[in-house]
Protein backbone atom coordinates (compact mmCIF):
# COMPACT_ATOMS: atom_id res chain seq x y z
CA UNK A 1 0.00 0.00 0.00
CA UNK A 2 3.21 2.60 0.67
CA UNK A 3 4.51 2.04 -2.62
CA UNK A 4 1.00 2.71 -4.37
CA UNK A 5 0.58 5.80 -2.12
CA UNK A 6 3.41 6.83 -3.06
CA UNK A 7 3.27 6.21 -6.75
CA UNK A 8 0.04 8.28 -6.90
CA UNK A 9 1.92 11.06 -5.43
CA UNK A 10 4.97 10.68 -7.81
CA UNK A 11 2.04 10.63 -10.86
CA UNK A 12 0.04 14.00 -9.13
CA UNK A 13 3.48 16.08 -8.49
CA UNK A 14 4.44 14.74 -12.10
CA UNK A 15 0.92 16.20 -13.33
CA UNK A 16 1.90 19.68 -11.58
CA UNK A 17 5.05 20.37 -12.90
CA UNK A 18 4.15 19.66 -16.49
CA UNK A 19 1.08 22.13 -15.70
CA UNK A 20 3.15 25.10 -14.45
CA UNK A 21 4.05 27.89 -17.28
CA UNK A 22 8.10 26.82 -17.31
CA UNK A 23 7.42 23.11 -18.53
CA UNK A 24 5.37 24.19 -22.32
CA UNK A 25 7.30 27.67 -22.53
CA UNK A 26 10.70 25.42 -22.26
CA UNK A 27 8.97 22.69 -24.01
CA UNK A 28 8.18 25.00 -27.06
CA UNK A 29 11.17 26.74 -27.23
CA UNK A 30 13.19 24.22 -27.66
CA UNK A 31 10.91 22.74 -30.42
CA UNK A 32 10.68 26.40 -31.89
CA UNK A 33 14.46 27.57 -31.81
CA UNK A 34 15.63 23.42 -33.38
CA UNK A 35 13.20 24.17 -36.04
CA UNK A 36 14.37 27.75 -36.74
CA UNK A 37 17.92 26.35 -36.78
CA UNK A 38 16.95 23.46 -39.10
CA UNK A 39 15.20 25.78 -41.40
CA UNK A 40 18.15 28.55 -41.72
CA UNK A 41 20.79 25.71 -42.36
CA UNK A 42 18.46 24.08 -45.42
CA UNK A 43 18.58 28.44 -46.50
CA UNK A 44 22.17 28.56 -46.58
CA UNK A 45 23.33 29.61 -43.23
CA UNK A 46 24.75 26.09 -42.57
CA UNK A 47 27.32 27.68 -39.73
CA UNK A 48 24.66 28.58 -38.06
CA UNK A 49 24.31 26.92 -34.42
CA UNK A 50 21.31 26.39 -32.01
CA UNK A 51 23.50 29.33 -29.44
CA UNK A 52 23.03 32.06 -31.62
CA UNK A 53 19.79 33.00 -30.83
CA UNK A 54 20.18 33.31 -27.22
CA UNK A 55 22.46 36.43 -28.40
CA UNK A 56 21.27 37.67 -31.43
CA UNK A 57 17.03 37.53 -30.55
CA UNK A 58 18.15 39.74 -28.50
CA UNK A 59 20.37 42.04 -30.52
CA UNK A 60 18.87 45.72 -31.41
CA UNK A 61 19.08 46.65 -35.30
CA UNK A 62 21.14 49.91 -33.90
CA UNK A 63 23.33 47.99 -31.62
CA UNK A 64 23.39 46.56 -28.11
CA UNK A 65 26.07 46.44 -25.65
CA UNK A 66 27.80 43.34 -24.26
CA UNK A 67 26.19 43.78 -20.86
CA UNK A 68 22.49 44.33 -22.06
CA UNK A 69 22.93 41.11 -24.41
CA UNK A 70 24.09 39.08 -21.44
CA UNK A 71 21.68 40.67 -19.14
CA UNK A 72 18.91 39.93 -21.82
CA UNK A 73 20.19 36.64 -22.40
CA UNK A 74 20.47 35.71 -18.48
CA UNK A 75 24.44 35.09 -18.96
CA UNK A 76 27.21 36.70 -17.17
CA UNK A 77 29.25 39.02 -19.84
CA UNK A 78 32.24 36.27 -20.08
CA UNK A 79 29.91 33.77 -21.28
CA UNK A 80 28.42 36.67 -23.46
CA UNK A 81 31.61 37.72 -24.77
CA UNK A 82 32.80 34.05 -25.79
CA UNK A 83 29.78 33.25 -27.57
CA UNK A 84 29.98 36.28 -29.59
CA UNK A 85 33.41 35.81 -30.98
CA UNK A 86 31.84 32.71 -32.39
CA UNK A 87 29.07 34.94 -34.16
CA UNK A 88 31.42 37.54 -34.49
CA UNK A 89 33.76 34.74 -36.58
CA UNK A 90 30.95 33.42 -38.62
CA UNK A 91 30.26 37.09 -40.39
CA UNK A 92 26.78 37.79 -38.24
CA UNK A 93 28.08 40.60 -36.21
CA UNK A 94 30.83 42.78 -35.22
CA UNK A 95 32.04 44.56 -32.34
CA UNK A 96 32.70 48.23 -32.26
CA UNK A 97 33.98 50.40 -29.41
CA UNK A 98 31.15 52.60 -27.82
CA UNK A 99 31.24 56.03 -28.96
CA UNK A 100 29.82 56.96 -25.62
CA UNK A 101 32.19 55.25 -23.55
CA UNK A 102 35.54 53.88 -24.71
CA UNK A 103 35.63 50.83 -21.77
CA UNK A 104 32.13 49.48 -23.31
CA UNK A 105 31.72 47.54 -26.35
CA UNK A 106 28.96 47.44 -28.85
CA UNK A 107 27.34 45.02 -30.80
CA UNK A 108 26.07 44.99 -34.34
CA UNK A 109 24.46 43.02 -37.41
CA UNK A 110 26.99 43.02 -40.17
CA UNK A 111 26.09 42.84 -43.60
CA UNK A 112 25.72 39.07 -43.55
CA UNK A 113 23.64 39.29 -39.94
CA UNK A 114 20.61 42.03 -41.64
CA UNK A 115 20.50 39.22 -44.15
CA UNK A 116 20.28 36.02 -41.92
CA UNK A 117 17.71 38.53 -39.46
CA UNK A 118 15.42 38.96 -42.63
CA UNK A 119 15.66 35.17 -43.34
CA UNK A 120 14.58 34.55 -39.40
CA UNK A 121 11.69 37.26 -39.43
CA UNK A 122 10.51 34.94 -42.29
CA UNK A 123 11.06 32.14 -40.74
CA UNK A 124 9.37 33.12 -37.64
CA UNK A 125 5.93 33.83 -39.61
CA UNK A 126 6.10 30.18 -41.24
CA UNK A 127 6.88 28.87 -37.72
CA UNK A 128 3.91 30.54 -35.68
CA UNK A 129 1.60 30.11 -38.33
CA UNK A 130 1.95 26.65 -37.92
CA UNK A 131 2.00 26.56 -34.29
CA UNK A 132 -1.49 28.51 -34.96
CA UNK A 133 -3.12 26.40 -37.24
CA UNK A 134 -2.83 24.15 -33.82
CA UNK A 135 -5.52 25.97 -32.03
CA UNK A 136 -9.06 27.99 -32.64
CA UNK A 137 -8.57 30.82 -35.12
CA UNK A 138 -7.30 34.22 -32.40
CA UNK A 139 -6.40 31.69 -29.55
CA UNK A 140 -2.57 31.71 -30.57
CA UNK A 141 -2.49 35.57 -30.76
CA UNK A 142 -4.14 35.71 -27.78
CA UNK A 143 -1.92 33.53 -25.88
CA UNK A 144 1.39 35.37 -27.47
CA UNK A 145 -0.52 38.80 -26.52
CA UNK A 146 -0.77 37.44 -22.81
CA UNK A 147 2.88 36.31 -22.37
CA UNK A 148 3.92 39.47 -23.80
CA UNK A 149 1.91 41.65 -21.33
CA UNK A 150 3.38 39.54 -18.78
CA UNK A 151 6.94 39.71 -20.19
CA UNK A 152 6.49 43.48 -19.68
CA UNK A 153 5.22 43.84 -16.86
CA UNK A 154 8.04 41.07 -15.29
CA UNK A 155 10.89 42.22 -17.51
CA UNK A 156 10.79 45.56 -19.21
CA UNK A 157 14.04 46.04 -19.36
CA UNK A 158 14.37 42.93 -22.03
CA UNK A 159 12.04 44.95 -24.67
CA UNK A 160 14.40 45.64 -27.60
CA UNK A 161 15.67 49.24 -27.72
CA UNK A 162 15.90 49.43 -23.70
CA UNK A 163 19.29 50.19 -23.03
CA UNK A 164 20.99 49.41 -26.36
CA UNK A 165 21.73 52.79 -27.33
CA UNK A 166 23.90 55.73 -25.44
CA UNK A 167 24.95 53.01 -23.02
CA UNK A 168 23.53 51.66 -20.04
CA UNK A 169 23.87 51.27 -16.19
CA UNK A 170 22.92 48.31 -16.66
CA UNK A 171 25.85 47.54 -18.44
CA UNK A 172 28.04 49.83 -16.09
CA UNK A 173 29.18 45.93 -14.08
CA UNK A 174 30.05 44.74 -17.81
CA UNK A 175 32.60 47.64 -18.90
CA UNK A 176 29.42 49.95 -19.68
CA UNK A 177 28.74 53.26 -18.71
CA UNK A 178 27.34 55.32 -15.66
CA UNK A 179 24.00 56.65 -15.34
CA UNK A 180 20.91 56.62 -13.46
CA UNK A 181 20.22 53.12 -11.39
CA UNK A 182 16.48 53.24 -12.39
CA UNK A 183 16.59 50.73 -15.27
CA UNK A 184 18.89 47.69 -13.49
CA UNK A 185 15.93 47.43 -10.99
CA UNK A 186 13.63 45.44 -13.33
CA UNK A 187 16.53 43.17 -14.43
CA UNK A 188 16.54 41.85 -10.66
CA UNK A 189 15.33 38.94 -10.02
CA UNK A 190 11.30 39.03 -8.96
CA UNK A 191 8.85 36.76 -7.25
CA UNK A 192 7.09 36.02 -10.72
CA UNK A 193 10.84 35.35 -12.04
CA UNK A 194 10.83 32.00 -9.28
CA UNK A 195 8.61 29.93 -11.48
CA UNK A 196 11.50 29.96 -14.08
CA UNK A 197 13.70 27.53 -11.23
CA UNK A 198 11.78 25.29 -9.79
CA UNK A 199 13.59 21.22 -9.86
Amino acid sequence: MPARKEGRSGAALRSYRNSRLYRPLGRIWRVYNRILVSRLQARGFEDFTPAFPMLLSNLDMDGSHIGVLATRAGVSRQAAGQLLREIERCGYAELKASPHDARATIVQFTSRGRKLLATVLELVEEIENDFAAMLKPGEFERVRDALRHVANQIDPGGTLGEGDRNGSSRSRGSGGSGGSTKPTRPTRPTRPARLTRPT
